[in-house]
């Protein structure tokens, strides 16, 4: 086997072992799953063709099901890990601020509308409950929807049809 398949096949299986805790259940099919792999890699002349067998032979998505039937392991990112991750925010910040500040002041303005027409919706029928006229509000509301229904029923059924 290839050295550069042989590494492609360790960075998943250590996946599994850094990365994920694997349920005792789930044992022999992360065992299944990397013997297949190993099968497959024995058949590849080098990583660019492992990776394009391993992609058609369906191995990417069984590896995915597996990973979402893992647990994964918390990870302590170090300081370095911590400042690239400040600094690439930084950057992408910088590049897209107008479109992300404009994004941000849309979701506040619908949020707060969304919240303003659910408040207004409970103060109408709590005035309605009050003044007793809920349930006939809610009657009428009932007929006026039915007659609607109904309306589109029989203008389905008696409308000329195309041809």
């Amino acid at each position: 086997m290839d050295s550069s398949v042989k590494q492609c096949i360790e960075i998943r299986k250590d996946f599994f072992e850094k990365y994920y805790s694997v349920p005792e259940a789930v044992q022999p099919d992360v065992a299944a799953f990397v013997a297949r792999m190993t099968e497959l890699g024995e058949q590849a002349s080098d990583a660019q063709d492992f990776e394009a067998k391993f992609a058609a032979n369906g191995l990417q998505e069984q590896l995915n099901a597996l990973l979402i039937r893992c647990t994964p392991k918390p990870y302590k990112m170090t300081a370095e890990e911590k400042a690239s991750a400040k600094e690439t925010a930084k950057e992408i910040f910088k590049e897209d601020r107008s479109r992300i500040l404009k994004e941000e002041v849309e979701d506040a303005v619908d949020f707060a509308s969304v919240m303003a027409e659910e408040e207004l919706i409970v103060l109408k029928r709590r005035a309605m409950i009050e003044a007793g006229v809920y349930d006939d509000y809610t009657r009428a509301t009932n007929v006026v929807e039915f007659a609607k229904d109904a309306g589109s029923l029989f203008k389905g059924l008696f409308k000329k049809k195309k041809k």
